[in-house]
């Protein structure tokens, strides 16, 4: 289990919290006495104490008369899971931190503290008053607000019901030594929560969201019926993946080096605040050059980032200068030929070649077209740097 983990400890003191505060909702009541025309002439405040029933009026027994009525006694009757608010097992809530960041809350367990509570009384009257303090105020629940563990700014806010029950006894045979006594039980549903640990492991980043589109209800007017272009089977349901971006490059300055020179290169392109590597490939530095699979151990990134052979750039040789330019020091190329350069990111990894533009200051190109024109990758000038 989790507190076997070290430095982890799944105790938050919830039913001692859920106890306190139904305690709390349960305090303060007063019984007045009354003369023979309706007057108040006395008033008594109502002990509330957590002890079982047998426990309180076995201290009835007591010949100091410790414990003296009225009394209203609390204890726990026992715990269930609730089964009405288990959805699912997600991965619990997300909350930001002040200093940056994401804090994630494991999924707590729904459950149902049954409550017993035992009111003891001298007198009939004593009674009544105390039960009109209660339960007009329970139809069918009250609410009670407290604070989850892991996020102490956050209010829970938790009902508490009422079985609709008082069941009354009264004193039919009693003993010289006995206190005659009127008692009432009654019966509380909170519905609480227990929360898991902290998650030990860092939370995960989704790249890629898969989502079904399937059609529930039949007669619909065709406007509302899905595509027969995106049909997958006679049930009518449709299909949509959300990824996440790669870095794009797609654009280097200078497009040209040198064999045995080391050089400095500016890519331009976009998705570059959050890159992890910076890599190049080809002939010329394939005698650097090892296999490179950043995503193998991603099944849902691996089969579209494929391992694939290359120089990883060392971290000190390149630097971001915001969103959309990444400046890198390239080693010095060991023959002529052309040079792909590659960007990782979190979510997969970008080509040169795959979004190259053209570059608008190229003196070799004939005329010159806008800025944001695509040109085939294939072009040589124009498909990584070329070594001479």
């Amino acid at each position: 289990m989790s507190n076997t983990i070290p430095g982890v400890y799944t105790f938050d003191f919830e039913v001692e919290t859920m106890v306190t505060m139904f305690m709390n909702a349960m305090s303060d009541i007063i019984v007045k006495r009354f003369n023979e025309h309706k007057h108040a002439e006395d008033q008594i405040k109502t002990r509330l104490v957590y002890a079982p029933k047998q426990r309180v009026l076995g201290d009835l027994l007591d010949k100091d008369q410790n414990l003296q009525l009225p009394v209203v006694a609390v204890t726990i009757g026992g715990i269930t899971r609730d089964t009405n608010r288990v959805f699912n097992k997600i991965l619990g809530t997300y909350s930001a931190l002040a200093g940056g960041g994401v804090k994630n809350e494991q999924t707590p367990l729904p459950i149902d503290l049954n409550i017993k509570v035992t009111i003891a009384t001298r007198y009939q009257k004593d009674m009544d008053q105390i039960i009109s303090h209660i339960i007009p105020y329970i139809n069918p629940y009250f609410i009670v607000s407290w604070r989850t563990p892991a996020r102490p700014d956050y209010e829970i806010r938790s009902s508490v019901f009422w079985d609709g029950n008082v069941t009354m006894s009264y004193p039919y045979d009693i003993t010289s030594t006995q206190v005659a006594k009127v008692i009432a039980d009654l019966s509380f549903t909170f519905k609480g929560w227990m929360f898991q640990a902290p998650p030990t492991h860092p939370t995960g980043t989704i790249y890629t969201i898969h989502q079904n589109w399937n059609t529930v209800f039949t007669g619909l007017p065709s406007e509302y019926t899905l595509s027969a272009d995106y049909q997958k089977d006679t049930n009518l349901s449709d299909y949509r993946r959300l990824k996440g971006v790669p870095p794009q490059p797609k654009v280097v300055e200078p497009v040209f080096g040198n064999v045995g020179q080391a050089q400095e290169f500016n890519v331009y392109g976009a998705g570059f605040t959050k890159i992890t590597n910076v890599y190049v490939s080809g002939g010329p530095v394939a005698d650097i050059s090892t296999t490179q699979n950043p995503f193998g151990p991603y099944p849902s990134l691996s089969a579209d980032y494929p391992p694939f052979t290359g120089y990883k750039v060392s971290s000190s040789n390149w630097v971001v200068n915001g969103d959309n330019l990444v400046t890198f020091i390239m080693p010095a190329p060991y023959e002529q030929g052309r040079v792909e350069i590659i960007v990782e990111g979190p979510a997969g990894y970008g080509l040169l070649t795959q979004n190259v533009r053209v570059n608008t200051l190229n003196p070799y190109l004939s005329s010159q077209p806008e800025y944001s024109t695509f040109v085939p990758y294939q072009m040589p000038y124009l498909s990584g740097v070329q070594i001479f």
